[in-house]
């Protein structure tokens, strides 16, 4: 074959690829804002649907000009096709300035006989300079454990991760704010240092982590290595007595924030949770019942003495707060706290029959076994009561449980170190109300996969110790419990079987 006869084939083939008969299909690539000086690079898979393999043929890099370029990759073939892409800025770009481009690629088969041409579209800008600070509000509710029927029950909670909350804190912020959520696994102390907030290295929790699944919120869960236990009822023949719940409070934690003071437009990022070593080096979770908050067991100096967080005042004695407030949780901190135990209201109650799921989403009942649970009292000459272990069943709620929330304000305090600076006063406009953050507990988003837990209760009932009837008193009680599960704290509740 002559040279001119080469040529015109080649031309043709080309001219096949780029034609409109090619197939044709696109990714889109939105980078958002990008530092100045940085690169962000993303990927993209998408089923082709491509019957036969494909070779790169041509292409080109037309948003190269704007800081984009596609990764091609040499080939194509059956099943997923993944495509990067990366947008680069240069350290002398114009914050707030919009970018945007595309690029193209053809793709041919070995005859020829077919082509696909993919379109890349690109979008960003280029960031303005964020600085990072922390705000520290007094508690964090990490969640709620439920007291089983009995004073020798128990309940266990050593192998789990599902444990914890999932919170979003948008509402704390004005409507006109621009809202983000970034965050990292680790939970660390952070310290104040030339007007901004810096993580201290190696110091992150072992116990505890935060991840974000959505754009809103964030799951604070506690570790494998933290067991929790809580202790059944206080009268084994009055099994039901919410007063021994138990609620756990994060005491120091701190709320990191990136502000932008440059944009024209107010944008706010939560870049999690952080710790407060001037308390202990780790986050302080103390777990509290519901009857010492609650007053129906009565005053309780040790108990008070830690909620009153005296640590801030010693420590840290420029802290500042809105008035009316300070470093010790209040009566309506307590009040708040309370209402994250549905049960504490005294009207809360589930209908008979016991749904499967509650109707605002909240409990959800586990697997058989363990339910029901039996609560029997022992035959004659038992005192001690007979004890029965189960395992206890976590079990997917997302289909179910998403309505399920608790919404609440606390106030916060501020580092005086922060006072005057760039980073308190734009998050300050951002507020919809002073010095005061909105908390809306959701759905525990772990909460997709099951897992059992080993031998995690133990149910004791009433004992009998006379050797002859009757047994004095004689138990009346609910003999069966249902178990549930806890959608919004990853607990189990315990209710009387109708």
């Amino acid at each position: 074959m002559d040279r001119s006869i080469k040529m015109c084939l080649g031309i043709a083939a080309l001219v096949f690829v780029f034609s409109p008969l090619a197939r044709a299909q696109s990714f889109t690539f939105n980078f958002g804002a990008v530092p100045a000086g940085s690169s962000v690079t993303q990927c993209q898979t998408q089923n082709l649907g491509l019957n036969q393999g494909y070779t790169l043929f041509a292409s080109n890099q037309n948003g190269s000009g704007a800081g984009f370029t596609a990764n091609w990759p040499s080939s194509v073939s059956f099943g997923n096709v993944t495509l990067c892409a990366t947008f680069s800025l240069a350290p002398n770009a114009v914050p707030g300035q919009g970018r945007g481009g595309s690029a193209t690629a053809s793709y041919t088969n070995s005859g020829h006989t077919g082509g696909i041409n993919l379109t890349a579209n690109f979008s960003g800008s280029v960031a303005y300079p964020g600085v990072t600070g922390f705000v520290n509000p007094k508690y964090v509710i990490v969640g709620v454990t439920y007291a089983p029927p009995g004073p020798s029950s128990n309940v266990t909670y050593a192998d789990s991760t599902f444990v914890g909350n999932t919170i979003t804190i948008g509402s704390s912020f004005s409507n006109d704010v621009t809202k983000s959520i970034s965050v990292t696994k680790d939970i660390s102390a952070w310290k104040v240092l030339g007007g901004a907030g810096v993580k201290i290295i190696n110091t992150a929790s072992t116990e505890y982590i935060q991840g974000s699944s959505t754009s809103t919120t964030n799951t604070i869960s506690k570790q494998t290595s933290v067991s929790y236990m809580t202790n059944g009822t206080g009268d084994a023949f009055n099994p039901v007595n919410h007063d021994y719940d138990t609620i756990w409070l994060w005491l120091n934690p701190l709320m990191i924030f990136t502000v932008q003071p440059n944009n024209p437009v107010k944008t706010v990022q939560w870049t999690g949770y952080g710790y407060d070593n001037h308390d202990v080096n780790g986050p302080d979770v103390f777990g509290v019942q519901v009857g010492w908050l609650n007053g129906h067991f009565g005053p309780n100096p040790s108990i008070a003495a830690v909620l009153s967080r005296n640590w801030v005042t010693q420590n840290e004695p420029g802290m500042v707060w809105s008035s009316g407030e300070g470093p010790g949780l209040t009566s309506n901190d307590i009040a708040n706290i309370l209402k994250a135990d549905f049960f504490t209201s005294g009207t809360y109650s589930l209908p008979s029959p016991l749904p499967s799921t509650s109707a605002d989403g909240r409990f959800t009942q586990i697997a058989y076994p363990p339910n029901p649970v039996n609560y029997t009292q022992a035959g004659l000459g038992n005192g001690g009561g007979t004890t029965t272990v189960y395992d206890a069943a976590y079990t997917n709620t997302k289909s179910v449980a998403q309505g399920t929330s608790y919404t609440f304000k606390e106030a916060f305090g501020t580092s005086v170190q922060f006072s005057g600076g760039s980073f308190l006063g734009t998050l300050s406009v951002t507020l919809a109300q002073s010095q005061t953050l909105t908390w809306t507990h959701t759905w525990e988003n772990t909460l997709t996969t099951s897992q059992v837990l080993s031998k995690a209760l133990s149910v004791t009932g009433p004992g009998c110790p006379q050797i002859s009837p009757p047994c004095v008193p004689t138990y009346a009680g609910p003999g069966e419990f249902i178990v549930f599960q806890d959608n919004q704290y990853g607990t189990f509740m315990f209710y009387p079987k109708n």
